[in-house]
């Protein structure tokens, strides 16, 4: 009955567009009555999953895309959910992480991803792919690092009022899952289109010598990624996670770095050291955590990828992210 299909669908989508806990609901047993009358197609159990997870039932709403995947392995949208769910699974649940495996091996089967540990919603396969870069490619590394006392001292005073940097997520409501133990903060300079006017002109030195980082700056200020400090508490854990693209690449500054913290990047673990810069691609699985006794402080920069031709980045910005319904 391809009608009453559509009516149940449409019905699905405008209790989605409404995102009350109520309405979901509803949502959700329209979702499953039309899965259930069309067992054999992998649309109705994908929407079963778009609803899960919204109700945040990732572990069911990754069982829906997994469904999907058996019907239709190279549905998109079933890949890329299904291993955001699973990455919101408590890091040390093994069974979870061998089902992300799967899934994300199947994206790679199909097509949509070169290597399992790398697999963003938007990837451009040509650019050269590597977790850790080597930051004597990016000539601004160097003058980061050169202007590293500067920075620090900034840094210092502005943690004398700890109200100044404030928690994760509350300018991008999805960073806040990536918090498995712990507290994240940050400190933005510039992102979301924007130059956060007051808070550079508490740091000059910093937002001075960013200013002169083109790849960057036009980065932030394409609404594409953001410069920033960002301080882990003791004990705090990111859990494994990818980011959204792979045409930009991220560098970290060393500022505050007690003994015990480290970061992955793809299957390498590594640690970080003040006054240097790390860079890494965090569109390859990368997790943080923090065995030590005070706060580690980095500045974090997101840029583009070198690869990418200034006519390329407006194209490729505008295709970022996905949409599951």
């Amino acid at each position: 009955m391809p009608g009453l299909g559509i009516a149940y669908g449409n019905l699905v989508r405008a209790y989605l567009a409404r995102q009350r806990t109520g309405d979901l609901e509803r949502a959700l047993v329209l979702a499953k009555t039309l899965a259930s009358s069309q067992p054999e197609a992998a649309e109705p159990q994908y929407v079963v999953g778009v609803v899960l997870m919204q109700l945040r039932r990732f572990s069911d709403a990754a069982g829906a895309y997994e469904a999907t995947l058996r019907l239709d392995a190279a549905h998109h949208g079933a890949h890329v959910n299904g291993v955001h769910c699973l990455q919101q699974l408590p890091p040390d649940d093994e069974v979870a992480r061998r089902r992300l495996e799967a899934v994300a091996r199947g994206g790679v089967a199909a097509g949509l991803w070169a290597n399992w540990m790398q697999r963003p919603p938007h990837l451009v396969k040509r650019l050269t792919s590597r977790p850790w870069w080597d930051k004597g490619e990016f000539a601004w590394c160097a003058l980061l690092e050169e202007q590293y006392p500067q920075i620090r001292d900034e840094v210092l005073r502005l943690r004398r009022k700890p109200a100044s940097f404030t928690p994760v997520g509350g300018r991008a409501a999805h960073d806040h899952t990536l918090v498995a133990a712990g507290e994240w903060r940050e400190y933005p300079l510039f992102g979301n289109g924007q130059k956060y006017a007051e808070n550079c002109a508490r740091c000059p030195v910093t937002a001075g010598t960013m200013e002169r980082v083109s790849a960057a700056i036009g980065l932030a200020m394409a609404g594409g990624g953001e410069t920033l400090f960002s301080t882990l508490r003791p004990g705090t854990h990111l859990r494994p996670h990818c980011g959204s693209t792979n045409t930009r690449l991220t560098a970290h500054l060393g500022i505050v770095i007690p003994p015990g913290c480290s970061i992955r990047a793809g299957n390498e673990w590594r640690e970080w050291r003040e006054g240097e810069v790390l860079v890494f691609d965090d569109s390859w699985e990368h997790e943080v955590r923090h065995r030590g006794g005070e706060d580690r402080v980095v500045l974090l920069i997101n840029f583009w990828h070198p690869e990418l031709a200034e006519h390329e980045r407006r194209i490729e910005l505008d295709t970022w992210g996905y949409q599951p319904i």
